[in-house]
């Protein structure tokens, strides 16, 4: 699997926003994946809007996020016409979706209608020749069931059968191929107490990597430890893209609210790559922020030490004194 993950780091300045925004980029909530077919070069975005999408924020059903396909010509920005595209998605090795669909703009759009039945079903306009999916701007393709239930990263592959014309297959093996990843966030609420004299302080964090567990908190040092599970095999880090982004939401006033933070993951400091988001007037919003570098860095440490064999990220996080 690959690694986008999702934490909250601390934050000095305003600067650190850039850096929200560069994670972003990075797989969270859009891939820009390039390829090739038959001497000509075509780029496909993968995005999903609106951008932030929760575990939390589905359950409720007050998003009904979409997904969007579109395949352009990079040299011109133009997008191609008539895209016939065969996608699947999946999630921890079990496949949610796998189909054919059909954009006569090239610019697909998958409406996500989140329901408790216990299969995700596809409804679109058929093509009787393509036997694919089509959608209007008003009307897209709709998918409903459970797609988006669990956070975490979901698996997007993407080959193309058709450009330029409907009803021209490419060949076998000009057929462009693309594989990305998108990123839910998995909500965890917590309730902690500084003593028994003062009211449950509520904390949120939210990880776009995978679920959170084992979380505690000491009263005395106000430190935060929680775990995520994680492979911590050096080669499938090294062939991946990483960054570990989680979240931690601290309400303002509070005891837990610092100019500061300290965060580490399995023993190593990692307080540098903490940001804080300063826009925010009731809450703290903590980002840890930790790059692949720095991933591997831990990585080789974890390793040597042995707490690979575990499979766990282990992160504690506190205000400063």
């Amino acid at each position: 699997a690959p690694l986008i993950l999702s934490l909250a780091f601390v934050v000095y300045s305003i600067p650190s926003l850039s850096l929200l925004q560069d994670v972003y980029g990075d797989g969270l909530f859009m891939e820009e994946l390039s390829a090739s077919f038959g001497g000509r070069t075509a780029d496909l975005i993968i995005k999903m809007m609106p951008p932030v999408v929760t575990t939390e924020t589905i359950q409720n059903q007050s998003q009904k996020p979409i997904i969007q396909f579109k395949l352009y010509d990079p040299s011109t920005k133009e997008g191609f016409k008539h895209v016939t595209y065969f996608i699947t998605i999946d999630k921890d090795g079990k496949k949610l979706i796998s189909d054919w669909f059909h954009d006569d703009k090239g610019d697909l759009k998958i409406e996500i209608k989140p329901s408790n039945t216990e299969r995700i079903t596809v409804y679109g306009e058929p093509d009787p020749i393509l036997q694919a999916f089509t959608g209007r701007e008003d009307n897209p393709v709709v998918a409903t069931g459970p797609i988006f239930s669990e956070g975490g990263l979901y698996h997007f592959k993407v080959r193309i059968a058709t450009i330029d014309y409907a009803r021209s297959f490419l060949p076998d093996d000009q057929q462009p191929e693309y594989e990305g990843w998108l990123s839910v966030g998995a909500v965890e609420n917590q309730q902690v107490s500084i003593d028994n004299n003062t009211k449950p302080i509520p904390v949120q964090i939210i990880s776009y990597y995978d679920e959170l567990k084992d979380f505690s908190f000491d009263p005395n040092t106000k430190e935060m430890q929680f775990t995520m599970p994680f492979d911590w095999n050096l080669t499938r880090l090294q062939d991946n893209k990483v960054m570990v982004h989680q979240e931690i939401l601290l309400p303002k006033p509070s005891e837990l609210v610092a100019n500061s933070y300290i965060g580490t993951i399995n023993g190593v400091d990692v307080t540098k790559d903490l940001v804080i988001d300063p826009t925010n007037s009731t809450k703290d919003v903590v980002h840890f922020m930790i790059p692949k570098p720095v991933v591997m860095q831990i990585a080789e440490q974890v390793n040597k030490s042995g707490q690979a064999k575990e499979g766990l990220m282990k992160f504690t996080f506190k205000p400063t004194i």
